[in-house]
Parts: C-alpha cells; structure tokens; sequence
C-alpha cells in the first residue's frame, strides 16, 4: 500500500510500519527492527529468569528483540522511532526510555519543524537575520531568508548551508541569567569542520527560539543516546 505523501504501508512480524519509500527520505530518529533471538535459544526470561513452559509462554520485545514472560513484556507503547502504526509491545527497560522519547517526538520535534528567527553568524558568510527550520524528513536544518508560508508558494532564499542533522559534532550552548541567548553548532562539512551560532532575537519570537534551541539540544542528545546504545551507527 502506497500513500500520496511517500511513504509506505509495511508488514513486518512485529505489527504494520509506515516507512519512507526512498531512502533519501528516512528520518535519522529512525530505529530499524532488531532480529529476534530465536525461540529455541530462548529455555529463561531475560529478566526474571523465569522458566518457559506450556503456560509461561515466550515474547518478543520489539525495539530490543530480547525474549522476556508475559508480565516482563506486557507493556504497549507507541514507538515512532520504528514507524509503528499502533503501539507494540516491549520489555520494562525499553518502555522506560521509549516513553522519555515520546516527549520528544510529541513536543520538541514539531518545534524544530516549525522553525522560528535567528541570527545567525559563520565565517564564511557574517552574520544575517534567519528563519530557521528542521525538513520534513528531519535530515537537515534550513536558514531561509524569511518564514516560507504554508503552501511553499512564496519564494525563499537561502542565507546559509543546510546543516546535515548527522553531522553536528558538538552544541555549545551560551547563557545568561540561566536564560539561553545562542547556539554554536559545530559540524562537519564535506571534510573540514564549520560552526554556526544561531543567536536568540530580542523581540516577541524570543520564547519560541529558545524552545528551539532546547529543542535541537534534545534532538542531538537522543541521537547520541541511540549511538551509545547500538541502535544507530556512528557517522
């Protein structure tokens, strides 16, 4: 099943998946499905060491693929990172930090989509007033010129370099009075590194670049915490 917005309606044995078609187009949130230890390897839970009979029956978590009893892996959650249309199940650890992650993905993602104002400062090109924004694939920021409207029938200009979201190497974040005025976002670019500050304007769009900027912190911090887990692979 295809749908108009390019993506793909899937079956896997853990439940139906919306996947991007193109690969280009894959989210780097995106988490692909673990192989699942096979039954005949699997005699104890993986938590409480309990012992598979006729009525202790096996389960699968699906973010880990590790092999727990029922009350081990009883928990359902919503789980985007894996494109799952409804949630499924797994085990207590996993749920633990799925749902941590789900604020994310609730709050501060559609924040980064939105975009807001900035200004922002490289050393190639000086500094310059910026609408930034995270794409829809959540691949890469944009600074435009202005705020495209919402049909994108209004022509934007770039003022910068799209940032690849993979490849930013460290945040700096600067403040004052435990309140966030910048960013400096270091990355790499082809095979030098580059940085970016993007600093909080002083006006009425000041709340809602800060929340950005947490944002985007969050974004980096999730993708790091994927790495270290093993679930994403090092750039």
């Amino acid at each position: 099943m295809m749908a108009t917005s390019g993506k793909q309606l899937m079956r896997s044995k853990s439940g139906l998946r919306m996947v991007s078609v193109e690969e280009k187009d894959t989210s780097p949130f995106q988490l692909q499905e673990p192989p699942w230890i096979p039954d005949e390897q699997c005699h104890y839970c993986m938590k409480c060491q309990a012992k598979y009979d006729l009525v202790k029956r096996r389960h699968h978590c699906r973010r880990c693929g590790k092999c727990f009893c029922g009350p081990c892996c009883s928990t359902k959650v919503l789980l985007p990172r894996m494109n799952f249309v409804d949630p499924v199940r797994l085990c207590e650890e996993c749920a633990t930090f799925t749902k941590k992650e789900n604020e994310f993905f609730n709050k501060h993602l559609k924040a980064l989509m939105n975009g807001c104002n900035f200004s922002v400062e490289t050393l190639e090109e000086g500094q310059t007033n910026s609408y930034c924004k995270l794409t829809s694939n959540h691949r890469n920021i944009l600074f435009n010129d202005e705020k495209p409207d919402k049909d994108n029938t209004k022509t934007t200009m770039w003022v910068h370099d799209p940032v690849a979201l993979l490849s930013i190497q460290n945040l700096q974040m600067m403040t004052s009075e435990a309140n966030v005025n910048a960013v400096t976002i270091l990355y790499k670019y082809i095979d030098e590194m580059r940085e970016v500050t993007m600093t909080v304007p002083d006006d009425s769009s000041r709340k809602q670049s800060i929340a950005w900027i947490v944002a985007l912190q969050k974004a980096y911090k999730l993708l790091n915490e994927a790495k270290d887990r093993q679930e994403l692979p090092s750039p």
